[in-house]
């Protein structure tokens, strides 16, 4: 802000100067007087104007001769403190550029933005003068989108209207436009004035040329703001306009809520996770913020309801087609593979990624990538990753054939292919088949599953949409693909602890192999979920699901599927404690392994004996199962299988209260587990090695590790969870006593 004393010298040493540039000039008749003289007189003359308007302003005073047209401002501005201090750096006659560019998707708010840095401007009287010009066509309201009727629609009506505003009647009576130009910025030397221009998007490819060549000769220092869905900014400050945060996001809602008190009771109304699912959905947007908050203080819906409006874009034809008809109308076909392909994933993808995807050749992917940045419908992030805003993704979701249409008329003819989507999911399902599966060392390649679990994720429930389950099915492909998908994913949701989505996802597996009559699909479907219902201990859901599994193998007719279901009937008997029934399926189960020569499903068979005979306390029994079933996966090179054998044998130790033969074992199968990634193995060594150094009096280790173990089986929620409490509880009392 300029320190009022120092203006008042400028302005003093400036009419100083002109008093001595008219004193020569009086020396000379109007024919005579030299054309330098001339334009000095002027500049100096339009300087001292200038100086005296800023004057006024510090001094309080808003004489009628300042120029300054700038909207009404009475509506509520949160956030974008970063994004003001930038715009007002950019402003400052120390910035070389001519001002400053806000872009943005639409309804971002980069119109409120640019008055909101014009009034502060005007608050430290930063210019003689605040012009503002829009080319705005249409405006959103709660009953829909408005058409304007005096917008702006060329470089020519802008200049006209900006010379109007300056009171430069003459240059706004030329008929010639190229004129007109030049004489508005020759009237401009010596000002320091403001312009903005605003939502230049709708004009054409020609007119916004020739604004940046206006802009580029702007004199010094005077400035410029303007704001466009699409990226422009050449010799200045680009800003991209983002969403608010969330805490800005439930600002604003609160000061929607103090002019519409029925709003207001709403919200007050609203659980917390509501309006923090109304944020996401709306991606921070203001706009779609402040149009669903209309619909609440001004139709009567609730705030759910309105989420639900503003979730649907087929229901909210206004608000998407206000937000995206100007840029969707432009694309090529390019552009919207590009789209549909961003649209499943669900975070940012990088070119190389994109170009897998959808088989276009990289230079295809970057000037489609190059032109959707341009009209705001991707952002662009760090380490060259692409993203969708949520809105984006909505609209187009909704304009790919085969779901539900945008039902407004500019919007009815956009369509987008769904064969770009399907083949960006059928991408994510060969990544997971690549990187997944059940092979001895499928563990190395699950970081990268890791790193991408949250497309993945998002490609699971777009397919079982897009199959129609449980209902009535609707695409074999896309049900398909599910299938394949939870296949491939099946170890690495077991290994990493994923058990809440393995469950969403072998329900989906079940229900898309009933619904293409693949009974085998459908019933490793169930024995998954069965599974980790019976490793949480929930006996009842998972006696269900394995009653389930039976039946549903028993359809499949494969003989190793069906001794599956036999073995999990086993488990489930055994967590009943009726050991004579678990041995008889085990040992059933067990003589079809050996017949089919399936030495991995043997070895678990063993296993699954051992157990039996540790619960019977027939000790050595179960040691010669375990090792048994330890020398088969130690010939086939499975480490996980590894783990959970040498886990076994170290518990078995500790019940014969051998805590020395015991600490190899866990020591062995925490390595393993660790290396392999198998977090519920990872937990049970930790216990077991908490539970040897409890037998060696060292209790703060033994707590540590115990605390350890518990920590993984409370995310679990493994069947060993109240174990690994009462070891923590236990362990801490008497860490304390030592």
């Amino acid at each position: 802000m300029e320190d009022q004393t120092n203006l008042e010298q400028m302005l003093s040493t400036a009419r100083m100067i002109l008093t001595v540039l008219e004193q020569q000039a009086a020396g000379y008749t109007n024919l005579t007087i030299p054309a330098h003289l001339k334009v000095q007189l002027e500049q100096k003359r339009q300087e001292v104007t200038s100086l005296e308007a800023r004057l006024s302003q510090l001094q309080g005073k808003r004489p009628e001769s300042l120029p300054d047209n700038l909207p009404r401002y009475n509506d509520v501005f949160v956030g974008r403190k970063q994004e003001i201090a930038r715009c007002l750096d950019a402003l400052s006659p120390d910035e070389r550029g001519w001002g400053v560019t806000i872009d943005g998707i639409g309804g971002m708010g980069k119109t409120a933005l640019a008055l909101e840095v014009a009034h502060l401007a005007r608050e430290q009287a930063l210019f003689d003068a605040y012009l503002f010009v829009s080319a705005k066509t249409t405006r959103l309201s709660t009953e829909g989108v408005r058409q304007e009727t005096l917008a702006l629609s060329s470089l020519d009506s802008f200049c006209r209207e900006f010379a109007k505003r300056l009171g430069q009647t003459d240059i706004v009576k030329m008929t010639d436009a190229t004129e007109r130009r030049r004489a508005l910025l020759d009237a401009l030397r010596g000002r320091r004035t403001l312009l903005i221009w605003d939502n230049l998007e709708t004009l054409n490819a020609e007119e916004r040329d020739m604004i940046a060549e206006f802009l580029r000769k702007l004199p010094t220092p005077n400035k410029a703001i303007i704001t466009s869905r699409r990226r422009t900014g050449e010799s200045a400050v680009t800003i991209r306009l983002d969403r608010l945060s969330e805490a800005e996001a439930l600002e604003l809602m609160r000061e929607k809520g103090r002019s519409h008190p029925r709003l207001a009771q709403e919200l007050n109304a609203t659980k917390p996770e509501i309006l923090t699912a109304l944020y996401e959905a709306s991606g921070g947007n203001p706009l779609a913020l402040d149009w669903t908050l209309g619909q609440v203080a001004h139709k009567g819906y609730s705030i759910s309801d309105a989420l639900e409006r503003l979730r649907n874009a087929a229901k909210s034809p206004d608000l998407y087609g206000f937000l995206f008809v100007d840029a969707a109308e432009t694309l090529s076909g390019n552009d919207r593979t590009v789209l549909c392909a961003l649209v499943v994933f669900l975070t940012p993808a990088k070119t190389t990624a994109l170009v897998d995807a959808t088989d276009l050749a990289i230079t295809e992917i970057q000037v489609s990538l190059e032109r959707l940045v341009t009209l705001s419908l991707v952002n662009e992030l760090d380490g060259e990753r692409f993203g969708l805003h949520p809105l984006t993704r909505t609209y187009i979701l909704a304009a790919v054939d085969g779901t539900d249409t945008v039902l407004t008329a500019p919007l009815s003819e956009i369509r987008f292919d769904s064969a770009a989507q399907r083949k960006v999911l059928r991408y994510w399902v060969d990544f997971a088949q690549k990187y997944g599966g059940e092979g001895k060392d499928a563990y190395q390649t699950h970081d990268k599953l890791e790193a991408e679990w949250q497309n993945l994720e998002g490609v699971a429930t777009t397919l079982r949409e897009m199959a129609g389950i449980p209902d009535v099915l609707k695409d074999p492909q896309a049900a398909q693909m599910l299938i394949d998908l939870e296949d491939a994913l099946s170890n690495f949701l077991w290994f990493r602890g994923y058990w809440d989505e393995w469950v969403r996802l072998g329900e989906w597996r079940y229900q898309a192999g009933k619904a293409l009559s693949q009974w085998s699909d459908a019933g490793w479907g169930t024995y998954h979920v069965a599974w980790i219902y019976y490793v949480r201990g929930e006996a009842e859901q998972a006696a269900s699901w394995a009653d389930q599994t039976a039946e549903t193998m028993e359809q499949a007719g494969n003989r190793r599927d069906k001794s599956f279901a036999t073995r999990l009937q086993g488990k489930i008997a055994g967590q009943r404690q009726d050991w004579a029934e678990a041995e008889r399926l085990y040992q059933e189960a067990l003589a079809i392994y050996r017949e089919l020569g399936e030495e991995k499903d043997e070895a678990i068979a063993l296993s699954d004996l051992g157990a039996v005979a540790r619960s019977l306390g027939q000790y050595d029994r179960a040691e010669s199962y375990y090792k048994q079933a330890l020398a088969i996966e130690e010939k086939l090179g499975n480490k996980a299988k590894q783990a959970a054998y040498c886990g076994n044998l170290g518990l078995l130790a500790l019940d014969r209260d051998r805590p020395s033969e015991a600490c190899p074992w866990c020591e062995r199968e925490l390595v393993l587990a660790q290396e392999v990634g198998r977090q519920d193995l990872v937990a049970d060594a930790q216990a077991g090695l908490a539970q040897v150094m409890e037998k060696e009096e060292r209790y703060t280790e033994a707590l540590s590790l115990a605390q350890s173990a518990l920590d993984i089986r409370e995310r679990l929620r493994d069947q060993g969870l109240d174990f690994s409490r009462r070891l923590v509880e236990r362990l801490r009392s008497k860490a304390e006593m030592e």
